[in-house]
């Protein structure tokens, strides 16, 4: 049976390499090189077209728990990342011609895998499919998709906000309070004149980030304006703005609270908070900098930093096995449905992969374990994601929380995802790469 992928990035080449060994035949699409994009730069399967990096190897870091995971369950992709692994100390950084080229020559190489050289603009409604043409996937196709799937798509230069790890925000600088009414939903960090003023002013003169060309551009919606640019339009626009006060049941202890940071739940847990109107292209570096400077923050873990870039994605498209839930014999996979980040692109390859795989050979889908990285990853991606519309990479705000002291948190988490993915792998039969 010819099972199709459709891209290949990183999660496209782990889903062909995945469901070849598998037995299946596979006829992958690739439009580069005689279609470039604007990011990439040759016509090599798996290019890192940003950083070398993979992320830390700790367990005990979200990014090393999900690499550890991945390479548990068999990953072809992150067995040739620590191939062409290159110093890095506790990190997995890979020389990035070497790991492609290790990732072409295994693809061309696999007498199970036919490469297709050319630009998809739709695809076959009653073919088994994986579809994981990353975030700069061609209009013609997201449009196809779009209306196959009737789901809005999200394709525009966006900006996102940061978001933070609860547990590690200190509560004596915040408090819980809506406005307009007796409800807490929302974490509020206030500002005195002073502070805000120093905050306005760290805004106004910050570097921004990096950009692609491909990422640059002159305007926004004005339904999401970078903090930065409302600070522009006028010094007090932010405090009569997304840091208005007004309205709000503030603690006694707070004096002179002139303006505050309002953050609400990412998820259902309330273990990841977002700070409301904070989208920002300002560089992480600056934006670590700047929140940390304020109290409530000194200590914060923020899962998700400020970003502008060009965003493409069906937000809702897909549940937690990466199944379309219009068509139950299309798959996606990575950043196409808004996960972030290399080693998640990958992860969502593999997955993708893992239950098509069991869907055509009639058995049941299978769903990891909660505790594990990816199980939390997958469960963003079907109940989150599709209200929330910003990507999201591992952190350990998607796993259950823990008790005990704060430094102990994330050995206890690891222990358990430890677990769990070692009884999900002998569930699933799979062999550690």
């Amino acid at each position: 049976m010819d099972v199709f992928v459709i891209g290949g990035g990183l999660a496209g080449s782990e889903a062909a390499l995945t469901l070849a060994d598998d037995g299946f035949h596979v006829k992958l699409f690739e439009m580069r090189p005689f279609t470039m994009t604007p990011a990439h730069k040759t016509g090599d399967f798996a290019e890192l077209v940003c950083s070398n990096s993979l992320g830390s190897l700790s367990q005990e870091n979200a990014k090393g728990e999900l690499i550890f995971e991945l390479t548990k369950l068999g990953s072809h992709l992150i067995r040739y990342a620590f191939l062409s692994r290159v110093g890095g100390d506790k990190a997995l950084v890979v020389d990035r011609e070497k790991f492609s080229l290790l990732v072409t020559d295994a693809i061309k190489n696999h007498p199970n895998i036919d490469i297709e050289q050319k630009k998809c603009s739709e695809v076959p409604s009653t073919a088994p499919c994986i579809i994981a043409p990353g975030p700069l996937a061609s209009g013609d196709l997201v449009n196809f998709l779009s209306e196959a799937e009737g789901t809005l798509k999200a394709e525009y230069y966006d900006a996102s906000s940061p978001s933070v790890l609860t547990e590690t925000i200190d509560m004596d600088y915040a408090f819980w309070g809506n406005r307009f009414d007796e409800g807490a939903d929302y974490l509020n960090v206030p500002l005195s004149k002073t502070e805000y003023e120093w905050f306005v002013e760290e805004l106004l003169s910050a570097r921004m980030g990096y950009r692609h060309e491909f990422d640059s551009m002159d305007s926004f919606f004005e339904r999401c304006l970078p903090i930065e640019e409302i600070a522009h339009r006028g010094k007090e626009s932010l405090a009569f703005g997304p840091m208005r006060p007004t309205n709000l049941n503030i603690p006694d202890r707070f004096k002179d609270v002139y303006a505050v940071i309002q953050l609400r739940k990412e998820n259902d847990t309330g273990s990841i908070l977002n700070m409301v109107g904070f989208q920002t292209g300002i560089s992480q570096q600056e934006q670590l900098r700047i929140f940390k400077s304020l109290p409530a923050f000194k200590n914060a873990v923020f899962v998700r930093l400020g970003q502008i870039h060009q965003n493409t994605f069906l937000p809702g498209a897909v549940n937690r096995y990466f199944q379309s839930k219009s068509h139950a014999n299309w798959f996606y996979a990575g950043q196409f449905t808004g996960t972030e980040g290399y080693v998640e692109a990958i992860a969502g390859g593999l997955w993708a992969a893992i239950n098509l795989s069991r869907f055509l050979k009639n058995e049941q889908l299978y769903a990891l374990p909660e505790e594990t990285m990816l199980g939390g990853l997958t469960t963003y991606v079907e109940t989150t994601l599709p209200s929330i519309r910003q990507p999201m990479g591992s952190n350990w705000g998607l796993v259950p929380s823990v008790k005990g002291k704060k430094s102990q948190r994330k050995v206890q988490r690891a222990e358990k995802a430890r677990i769990a993915i070692e009884n999900a792998v002998r569930e699933l039969g799979r062999t550690a790469g």
